[in-house]
């Protein structure tokens, strides 16, 4: 009987307890519930091993804008410009100015004369033409044409028209001239077939090359080669950029010749044997300069003609150690045909 009634308290007791526990710990998946007077023991990490908070990922970084290109760097925007002697909004923004607008002078004036247009020089649909009878042939009739304002670095280019046996160019670096035809730099204009300059001169005195001084290069090709074949296009483009010290020719959109200025160009102009040249002191150097187109005696057109004054580099002059090399046939006029050390030919 004892032993009865202590089983039926035991199990009184244990169902007591039981409803007395709190209804989280009656839900399956539950923690158990926790003593409030058992100590916390911390959990402990490997050693040597801090815990760090989850990495939280990096915002991507948005890449740095290019740098703008200065205003003498930006490129030449005038390909869809299909009319002649006008510039687009873009040429306009960039600093471009015309010298002729298809009727008149803009920013040219006679050497010789003081009206060209009187005395030679024709406004013809849209051309700049020099037109010579054969009385006036390897006679000056307008003389040369040169630029109002003068540039220090500039970028000038040109379209031009040669007839057979054509013989012109644009002088640049220029010395004093006091009325006469101004001595400097020539990027030559010639017919390169039938002219005996040309013929002559070889590589030294074709169309684009640094007249009598230094050739163009392999890449040079004219248009119309022939004039007298009357087949193609007969205009060409040309291009002169000067960028402190260092000087290119271009040609119908090819750059056919580098170089830089200095005394070297006087030395080789020298040693070419052009007795027709009058060499001033500073011939070759860097000099604020004007533009010149030249009446040579043979009938030349040109128009197109845009320049762009660019940022002013710095120039360091440097004296003249080098020695030209010795002279060897294969021009055509008994001088060196060896590349100068002082010629920087483009890539090929």
């Amino acid at each position: 009987m004892l032993r009865h009634r202590l089983l039926s308290f035991l199990s009184l007791l244990s169902v007591s307890a039981w409803a007395q526990l709190p209804p989280s710990a009656l839900t399956p998946g539950r923690p158990a519930p926790v003593n409030p007077l058992q100590p916390i023991r911390p959990q402990l990490t490997p050693s040597g091993v801090t815990p760090t908070a989850p990495a939280v990922p990096a915002a991507p970084v948005a890449p740095a804008p290019a740098p703008a290109a200065p205003v003498d760097e930006a490129p030449l925007t005038d390909l869809s410009n299909t009319i002649p002697n006008t510039l687009t909004p873009e040429e306009q923004a960039q600093g471009w100015k015309l010298l002729f607008d298809g009727n008149r002078l803009l920013g040219l004036k006679g050497v010789q004369r003081s009206d060209p247009l009187a005395s030679g020089w024709k406004i013809q649909d849209g051309e700049l033409n020099l037109p010579k009878e054969i009385r006036e042939m390897d006679r000056m009739t307008g003389g040369d044409l040169i630029t109002t304002e003068a540039y220090i670095d500039f970028d000038f280019r040109f379209e031009w028209k040669a007839a057979v046996s054509s013989n012109s160019g644009v002088r640049y670096m220029l010395g004093q001239s006091l009325g006469q035809t101004p001595s400097g730099l020539e990027y030559q204009i010639i017919d390169d077939v039938h002219t005996p300059i040309g013929l002559k001169g070889g590589p030294l005195r074709r169309s684009a090359s640094l007249d009598n001084i230094l050739p163009v290069g392999e890449n040079a090709h004219l248009r119309t080669a022939d004039p007298l074949a009357r087949k193609g296009d007969p205009w060409n483009e040309g291009r002169i950029v000067v960028r402190g010290a260092h000087v290119e020719h271009w040609l119908n959109g090819e750059k056919v010749l580098e170089f830089d200025l200095g005394p070297q160009l006087r030395t080789l102009a020298e040693r070419n044997g052009d007795r027709n040249a009058r060499f001033g002191p500073y011939f070759g150097s860097k000099v604020k300069t004007q533009l010149c187109l030249l009446d040579e005696g043979s009938e030349v057109a040109f128009r197109n003609l845009k320049v762009r004054a660019l940022a002013p580099q710095a120039v360091i002059a440097q004296p003249n150690t080098q020695r030209p090399p010795a002279p060897t046939p294969g021009t055509g006029t008994g001088k060196s045909s060896v590349p100068d050390p002082f010629l920087i030919r483009p890539k090929k």
